[in-house]
């Protein structure tokens, strides 16, 4: 009774009773243990399973349930069925489950045949949708409008409600089979039975692949979602993840004649006269397929898109937007998401991914952004040269790049590379304005020069400046751990509803934010973000979710979840007692604005490339060197007042510099220089002897003529520091006059020539001398250091050794030599800076 074998009961046309057996050899699904006397019968038996109510027009549901893809599920319905009745019931029972999978399956059964039929003369089933309609491609669906797809749908109600069945059906049984995995404990734990994480490896792998499967029958929408799952191993097993990844370039291709005919009828008799393509795609992926190719003398990658693409993610667009809203609200009744703003987002764009030719116009403004940039990023990261008379709106041809997917290349300068893509990110975030959201490893290619090349700029968002500057003091902010100003950063950038603000002055508000940004920003994706807040780890939080689920009454539950996870005092208790304290207040402070909705897509992928090589990786910090440079060279207002905020604090310029901010800053900006480094120079820059790349680099940028941050800042703590040392050496060199008066008897008047704000400047210049240890001695600061202590020559009549030392820390050959080579390039920058200098000591001589 455990299978489909089992007896099933039916009444023939007499009214008796019958019992006929479905043996496993018709139905076509694996024999599963049965008890002795079912065994028996089902070897006896040798007639199919007829479903008919008095044996008219039989039928074998074999191909009913095959055609469908729900062989597993049936099989597994059964299963769970038995487990959970009585013997005397589980053959009716069976007999309505399987009766009713049966009727879902000739629902999809016709289209499934069909479509199987035209798979095999070389039409998929996405290109089926297409063919139906008799276009190729609908003019009205080309620019994304939600009224207008949804009356062109509207008026193919067939189409429309088959593909949303077929969706439901195909991801309930994957839903289903997760679920009954876990009540029949197919993924056991440790120690539960033996060769555990076997077992559970072995149900992740049937499950992967049954995902991926599901994923490429249900088409673009869905295989796009594939792609970004790919690359989050901290979310997936592993099983899912290697599945997964041949999303990425190796999804099933259509027929190559198709894809010819494409070309011929996109390009035109003189474009392809000239241009030759292999006999089979090299890489095929959820909107396209791409050949290797010539033209004129020279090797191209030609991409065609797929036959029915764009009504297939129309139609899904459609689909979800006309169900979606409505089911955010019922799973969150208080919620203010604007999910309708986000899917119009995602499908305004998603669409305009099919469109090639503007594909070609987005690779080629961000590889001129590249060519203009003043530093060496432009020299590291590429995107590939269009051919633009071999290019319309399904076809794109490139020029062919050579090279190597950067997850599988085994050069040892791929972390850097890595860490360079991440900062390509950020410049088309922060600087350029048009961020490739797309991501994936397979878009990410190591040349054989050692450059990164960016493929497929299809998926694209535009960033407008206004929120490239927010973004940016977000990330500033959340570098420097400076979590009170978050909440500020995140109104601006539009996470909280205008409404909403008043939340924004709510201490438990405030502790909230910088307890999860704090957690967020550690690293480590979700097992970081856990070990922050000192949860369990994965393998016991597993433990407790069984025990809780045994707890029904909601306030005990909580309770026993915050006593577990360390009690009253833990961070878990004070986070959850200041969200809930906000809830009562405000309701859901929160929302997503649409436009961050691929910026989070895009930053996403790249922390899971990140957190597949270093489980510790904290994509935060990781940002830092990139910001770091755009705030030392951003002559904006908006990054200017970000930087002051930074190294000086909420009042800016007219508060203490922070020594401590100011050599994280110098760090990040360091290794920015040396990350960012031609191909040509790498080996070199890593092991040169002479002035640091990014002391060169600081140099220029301090130095440079038309001013900057940098330089605004240098000048004003040079002159703050100068009038703070005149000021203590006058008032000391007063005191010391007045000395002789004292021994006489006579009271020294006191003399206060030194500020507050002096005593801070020189506190500071005595923190950046311990810090960067000047002088070798990492002692105080400039009014506690013995003047002999930095004299060369009294050192030298003093101590030989010492003398000996001076000379071994004089600058090298090599360096002094690199400074006289810059010595020209600095000189105009250094001319400007020195009456920019001599300008700010006279105003703070009158201020004086």
């Amino acid at each position: 009774h455990s299978s489909l074998g089992s007896l099933v009961r039916r009444r023939n046309v007499k009214g008796r009773r019958a019992r006929h057996v479905v043996p496993h050899a018709v139905i076509g699904l694996p024999a599963l243990p049965l008890p002795a006397a079912a065994a028996a019968a089902a070897a006896s038996a040798s007639a199919p399973l007829m479903l008919t109510g008095g044996g008219s027009g039989p039928t074998v549901l074999a191909d009913i349930v095959h055609a469908a893809g729900l062989d597993d599920v049936v099989q597994s319905l059964v299963v769970a069925t038995t487990s959970m009745t009585a013997d005397g019931e589980t053959e009716t029972v069976v007999a309505a489950i399987v009766t009713f999978m049966a009727i879902a399956a000739v629902a999809s059964s016709s289209s499934s045949v069909t479509n199987s039929q035209k798979s095999e003369s070389g039409m998929d089933e996405w290109a089926s949708l297409a063919a139906s309609e008799g276009v190729a491609e609908p003019n009205v669906l080309k620019v994304y409008d939600p009224s207008t797809s949804l009356e062109y749908f509207s008026r193919r109600p067939v189409t429309l409600l088959k593909r949303a069945w077929r969706s439901g059906v195909l991801l309930g049984a994957l839903s289903f089979n997760l679920w009954l995995d876990n009540k029949l404990r197919r993924r056991p734990e440790d120690g539960e039975v033996d060769n555990a994480e076997k077992k559970r490896n072995e149900t992740d792998a049937k499950r992967a692949a049954q995902l991926v499967d599901i994923l490429i029958k249900l088409g673009p929408t869905y295989v796009k979602l594939g792609q970004v799952l790919s690359s989050r191993q901290d979310l997936l097993p592993p099983p899912y993840i290697e599945r997964l990844r041949t999303l990425q370039d190796s999804v099933p291709p259509f027929d190559d004649a198709i894809a010819r005919r494409i070309v011929n009828d996109q390009l035109g008799p003189s474009n392809v006269e000239g241009l030759r393509i292999s006999d089979s795609p090299l890489a095929s992926a959820s909107l396209g397929q791409v050949y290797k190719g010539e033209l004129d003398g020279k090797q191209v990658a030609v991409k065609v898109q797929r036959p029915g693409a764009l009504v297939a993610v129309s139609l899904d667009v459609c689909i979800i937007r006309a169900f979606g809203p409505t089911i955010y609200k019922i799973s969150d009744k208080d919620g203010n998401l604007d999910s309708q703003a986000l899917i119009d987002e995602w499908g305004r764009r998603f669409i305009d991914e099919l469109d090639y030719g503007l594909e070609a116009r987005n690779g080629e403004a961000f590889a001129a952004a590249m060519r203009a940039r003043t530093d060496e990023l432009g020299q590291v990261v590429t995107a590939p040269a269009v051919v633009p008379n071999a290019c319309t709106r399904r076809v794109l041809t490139t020029e062919w790049v050579d090279g190597c997917r950067l997850d599988e290349s085994d050069a040892d300068d791929v972390p850097r590379l890595c860490a360079v893509a991440l900062s390509a990110y950020l410049c088309m975030l922060l600087d350029t304005n048009l961020l490739h959201v797309d991501p994936h490893p397979g878009n990410l290619l190591r040349t054989t020069d050692g450059r990164l090349c960016i493929l497929d700029w299809g998926l694209v968002t535009d960033v407008t400046p206004q929120q490239s500057d927010a973004i940016l003091q977000f990330i500033a902010h959340l570098v420097s751990q400076d979590y009170g100003k978050v909440d500020r950063d995140l109104v601006t950038m539009g996470f909280v509803a205008p409404e909403k603000m008043a939340a924004l002055n709510d201490e438990g508000l405030t502790n909230a934010i910088a307890t999860l940004f704090s957690a967020l920003a550690a690293g480590g994706g979700a097992a970081g973000f856990r070990k922050s807040l000192d949860l369990p780890d994965e393998d016991e939080l597993k433990e407790l979710r069984k025990e809780l689920v045994k707890i029904k009454d909601k306030e005990k539950r909580k309770e026993a979840f915050i006593a577990a996870t360390g009690g009253e005092g833990s961070k878990v208790a004070q986070l959850s007692r200041d969200l809930e304290d906000v809830q009562k207040r405000y309701g859901n402070v929160f929302t997503i604005p649409s436009y961050f909705g691929y910026i989070l897509r895009a930053f996403s992928v790249l922390e899971g490339i990140g957190l597949a090589s270093d489980p510790s990786y904290s994509i935060a910090n990781e940002c830092y060197p990139f910001v770091a440079r755009r705030l030392l060279t951003d002559r904006s207002e908006g990054t200017r007042k970000a930087l002051e905020q930074l190294l000086y604090g909420a009042d800016g310029p007219n508060a203490t510099l922070s020594a401590e901010r100011v050599q994280e800053l110098g760090k990040a900006f360091e290794t920015y220089t040396t990350t960012v480094v031609p191909p040509t120079r790498y080996r070199v820059a890593t092991t040169s002897s002479g002035l640091p790349a990014g002391v060169r680099e600081a140099l220029k940028i301090a130095l440079a003529p038309e001013g900057g941050p940098l330089q605004d800042i240098l000048l004003r703590e040079v002159v703050r520091i100068t009038a703070a040392v005149t000021s203590d050496t006058l008032e000391r060199a007063a005191t010391a006059a007045f000395l002789p008066l004292g021994a006489l008897g006579f009271q020294a008047p006191m003399m206060n020539w030194k500020t507050p704000r002096d005593d801070a400047a020189l506190a500071a210049v005595s923190e950046l001398q311990r810090i960067f240890d000047v002088g070798g001695g990492g002692g105080g600061g400039i009014s506690a250091v013995d003047p002999m202590a930095v004299d060369p020559m009294a050192v030298s009549l003093l101590d030989p050794a010492a003398f000996e030392a001076a000379l071994k820390s004089l600058p090298s050959e090599a360096l002094v030599r690199e400074l006289v080579e810059l010595g020209p390039e600095l000189l105009p920058g250094a001319q400007a800076a020195s009456l920019r200098l001599a300008a700010a000591t006279l105003d703070e001589a009158a201020r004086r």
